[in-house]
């Protein structure tokens, strides 16, 4: 035993403990092991029959700073071992840990520093949730915790009554001294209780966003806490008596006017943790669950009720009229990424309402009612579509899957689509397998009801998938809903599964028509669950829909079998080929193709936004050098989207040996953004730089990243070196741009060629471009389209925190003849929200971003430099910037003040944007004058002709 001193402790960490001493030791050693080394852990034993006493004692013998409580009898919940360790503590800073969970290492010691730094009367941090089964670690309801501040009072932030839990804090003991609080100790979930006292009585308190709790979710349903036995009726009626009991710590505090926020979150967080689990519970359990739960819901706030979501709503009122396998169906991926609508649907008059049945009452048609998702306005894309698995037979080489789609729209009819059965992530396609969709003919609404249908049998393996041509109704709305079955067979030995693809894969239906398409997941209908096994390559395939699964399909591939299919020489070459082209690799095999073969003048490498798209000034160059035809070799950079560049582009893909020769021989480089550092230009090229916009925000060497990194700094420096000729498009650029990046050679004014087909928007090839855009999106003659174009946060790549804008919010403020094409960056990511199809299309992956601009009615933008390009049009612009002193200042920088010099107005609500599109005329009239100044500041030299002075200028040998 190490022997410790006696010193006052500045933290104690109280574990609770409960016939588990296979992983007490686990939880104490985490905090034996902090930074903070002044503590105390004190063990509290609620009268274990395992073996918890002998392993607390070997705790206590192997560290001083170990003490040990065991109360007499078993409590049967954690509210009385913690106040007992309370109690028992000698700390003026406490804390709480459960044995299944630990801490991380600096959490004590950064709670402890901020605690002494605020005054506050506790700290909160982030918790992590980590699935002991996969290693997988979530953020449990990380937005609460996203930035460090002090709360005066939680009045001031309500929506942190969510964190409900008592072991992510560090607690001034003299404050739970003089408020009394306590745990109660005859009810499980006494966290709810105790966090809405705590809330309730303190006015001071802190919030770090960095993890300070781990919360280790058992592998195997023997070991799992209370908050997990969901399944127990008990466990709902002890929910709910802790929810009544924050009912009374309102009152007894003088905080009633929190109710509406108290029920809210007990409504979206812990009634919202039973209604998710009812696709794995039968009718009888669902009917036992609503005895409990109505009476409680029915003294909520009405307010409450109308914030949770439509979805929400549908299953709270089905679970009301103990319309249990209906409620069911109406949980599926309650809360997932995807809304997934009825299998039917009943109209009266302009409402449409959810299942067979007409609402009976009131309050049957205020909650049931699904108006809102316009289900038959979305487009393809956006369609809800209830995808369902209905029978799957395997054996050992192959899976038959027999699928149902429920259309309740009616967005198929009268289309002609392929489908495919699509297994993967959102960055891999593992298998795509085609699909035979055909519709079922419904003889009878009684034949509907027995669900007897009629649709495609047997199975079907053509190389490519057949048409499939949904007819489509007449003579007004057809009753119910659109169905199609079709079947999908696997074929294990066929199936290539990557080796790195260890976790499990969602099972996905998309539909497409052309270019136009529809994803969405394979669901497993509640009740049907199975584990089907099958050989697949080096492994085995497993299907999976249980109870421990999202109830969705997934697939996975558990572990590999000893025989393992040995690669072909072909798949070894490209392998190495891969694995060896590392940035420094493909330097030194550049520079060895530059001292060993000539350059070719007649050899043009173009590369435009990283080799992402075939776009930019590059592309109307590459144009303005084919309409000459100059004799010109000209190869296009890709990164690994060939499908983005037309047929008769020549292409090499970037960042390979390939790539790499290709530059080593070009004559001349044309590009957009800065071509890999890795490769020094040879004497005998040239490099054109268009660059990709003006600019608004720090560029160059005025960048924050490298004024703080000189290293970062000298490689761009050597990369601007390589530029032999820089387009610039006005004054503003080569102060801001050029001279800020330290660009010393030759300067071409000649203005932007992508904004050519801007300028002469109004000739009939440009029209027949935006007549296009508006067919592709599915957009209805007489709306107008919002172009919204926001750019990208640094150090919030990917993160799609430029999104900015609450589309929602707006939805529900905006004129009914719009339609927003939002064009995310391409180093953030963007995804339609359910169900706002009908109003939304993600424009993100659009090949062309002048088409879009050409097809838009109004720019809505932030600080992206498609502004610039946009005032060409001379169509109102409008900014979102309700970020814009955080950008302008901590975060980028900018070159000017975008409030002085904008050509349209600086909104920061939704609210505002909706009133600003409604009085769209006044405002392009107030704004008249500084748009006409902003176009000659900016545009000054885009006249529709740029292309051809760029070409006259770097290529000054070919003729007209």
């Amino acid at each position: 035993m190490t022997a410790q001193p006696y010193t006052v402790p500045d933290v104690s960490v109280i574990v609770i403990t409960y016939n588990d001493a296979a992983r007490l030791p686990r939880a104490v050693r985490s905090v034996l092991g902090q930074t903070l080394k002044n503590l105390e852990v004190i063990i509290v034993d609620d009268c274990s029959g395992d073996e918890t006493p002998a392993v607390a004692k070997m705790l206590t013998e192997e560290d001083g700073r170990v003490r040990y409580l065991r109360l007499p009898a078993n409590s049967g919940g954690c509210g009385a071992p913690r106040n007992a360790g309370m109690d028992a503590s000698r700390s003026p800073f406490l804390m709480f840990l459960d044995s299944d969970d630990e801490l991380p290492r600096h959490a004590c010691k950064s709670l402890l520093l901020e605690a002494e730094a605020t005054g506050a009367d506790f700290v909160m941090g982030t918790v992590e949730r980590v699935d002991e089964a996969t290693g997988a670690v979530t953020l449990w309801y990380p937005q609460l915790f996203a930035e460090r501040r002090v709360v005066d009072g939680i009045r001031a932030e309500p929506e942190l009554l969510f964190n409900c839990l008592a072991t992510n804090k560090l607690y001034r003991r003299t404050f739970l001294d003089v408020t009394g609080i306590r745990f109660p100790e005859d009810i499980h979930h006494e966290d709810i209780v105790w966090s809405t006292e705590l809330f309730c009585r303190s006015k001071l308190f802190a919030v770090v966003p960095w993890p300070v709790y781990r919360w280790l979710l058992a592998a195997t349903p023997a070991t799992r806490s209370i908050s997990s036995r969901r399944h127990e009726l008990e466990n709902v009626r002890q929910r709910v008596a802790a929810a009544v009991l924050s009912d009374r710590a309102l009152a007894n505090t003088h905080s009633l006017d929190l109710k509406e926020d108290k029920d809210f979150r007990f409504l979206s967080h812990d009634l919202r943790l039973y209604l998710g689990d009812l696709p794995q519970r039968d009718p009888a359990w669902i009917s036992d669950f609503a005895d409990i739960v109505i009476p409680y819901v029915d003294t909520l706030e009405p307010a409450a009720i109308e914030r949770l979501t439509r979805a929400e709503r549908v299953c709270l009122q089905l679970v009301r009229e103990r319309r249990g396998a209906e409620a069911a169906l109406a949980a599926v991926e309650l809360g997932g990424r995807h809304s997934i609508p009825p299998r039917a649907v009943t109209t009266d008059g302009d409402r449409v309402f959810w299942g067979t049945l007409p609402p009976g009452d009131e309050q049957a048609r205020s909650e049931l009612d699904v108006t809102e998702l316009r289900l038959a306005e979305q487009p393809l894309s956006g369609a809800l579509l209830r995808h369902e698995l209905i029978d799957l037979q395997a054996s050992r080489d192959q899976i038959r899957l027999r699928l149902r789609t429920y259309d309740p729209g009616r967005v198929l009819d009268g289309r002609t689509l392929t489908a495919w059965l699509r297994v993967g992530g959102r960055k891999r396609t593992i298998a795509s397998i085609p699909v035979q969709m055909a519709p079922v003919v419904i003889e009878s609404l009684e034949e509907r009801e027995k669900k007897t249908l009629r649709g495609l049998e047997g199975q079907w393996e053509p190389e490519e998938p057949e048409r499939t041509r949904i007819p489509r109704m007449t003579g007004g709305p057809p009753e119910g809903t659109g169905i199609l079955e079709g079947t999908v067979t696997i074929s294990l030995p066929d199936l290539e599964w990557p080796d790195n693809a260890v976790r499990p894969q969602a099972v996905m239906i998309s539909l497409q028509e052309g270019e136009r398409g529809n994803l969405r997941p394979l669901l497993a209908v509640p009740g049907f669950s199975f584990t089907s096994v099958g050989t697949v390559g080096s492994g085995r395939l497993v299907l999976e829909a249980s109870a421990d699964l999202p109830f969705r399909l997934m697939a996975r591939r558990p572990g590999h079998a000893a025989k393992r299919r040995f690669p072909s020489v072909p798949e070894l070459w490209r392998g190495l080929l891969a694995d060896l082209a590392t940035p420094r690799n493909l330097g030194r095999f550049y520079r060895l193709v530059s001292m060993t073969v000539p350059v070719n003048r007649n050899l043009v490498l173009f590369e435009s936004a990283e080799g992402t798209g075939y776009t930019g000034n590059p592309r109307y160059v590459h144009e303005e050098l084919q309409r000459r035809a100059t004799g010109l070799r000209a190869v296009w950079s890709h990164a690994d989207v060939p499908e983005r560049f037309p047929e008769d582009v020549g292409l090499v893909r970037r960042d390979t040996f390939r790539y790499a020769w290709t530059l080593a021989r070009a004559g001349h480089w044309v590009d957009s953004h800065n071509l890999p550092y890795c490769y020094r230009k040879r004497g005998g090229t040239r490099y054109l730089q268009t660059w990709h916009g003006q600019v608004l925000k720090k560029m160059g060497l005025d960048e924050p990243r490298h004024r703080t990194q000189p290293a970062l700094a000298r490689k761009y420096a050597e990369a601007v070196a390589r530029w032999d000729a820089l387009l610039t498009p006005g004054p503003d650029f080569l102060r801001d741009f050029a001279e800020a990046s330290g660009f010393r050679g030759e300067l071409l004014h000649a203005g932007y060629p992508r904004t050519d087909v801007l300028v002469r928007h109004m000739e009939p090839a440009q029209r027949e471009r935006a007549r296009q855009v508006r067919e592709f999106f599915e957009i209805p003659a007489g709306k107008r389209v919002i172009l919204y174009a926001p750019t990208y946060r640094d150090n919030r790549r990917f993160s799609g925190d430029s999104i900015r804008l609450d589309l929602p919010a707006l939805a529900g403020a905006l004129p009914p003849d719009w339609v927003i094409l939002v064009r995310a960056h391409q180093y953030d990511r963007f995804t339609v929200p359910d169900p706002l199809g009908w109003l939304v299309r993600d424009a993100s992956a659009f090949p062309e971003v002048n088409d879009l601009m050409l097809a838009s009615d109004v720019l809505v933008t932030d600080y992206s430099s498609i502004m610039f390009d946009y005032a060409c049009l001379g169509r109102p612009i409008l900014y979102y910037v309700d970020d814009y002193e955080r950008y302008a200042s901590a975060q980028r920088g900018v070159c000017f003040d975008l409030a002085e010099v904008a050509p349209g107005p600086l909104l920061r609500e939704p609210g505002e944007l909706a009133e600003a599109l409604e009085r769209l005329t006044e405002i392009t009239e107030r704004y008249r004058q500084r748009y006409a100044e902003f176009r000659d500041r900016w545009c000054g030299l885009d006249d529709g002709q740029a292309s051809g002075r760029v070409v006259d200028a770097f290529f000054p040998e070919v003729m007209r």
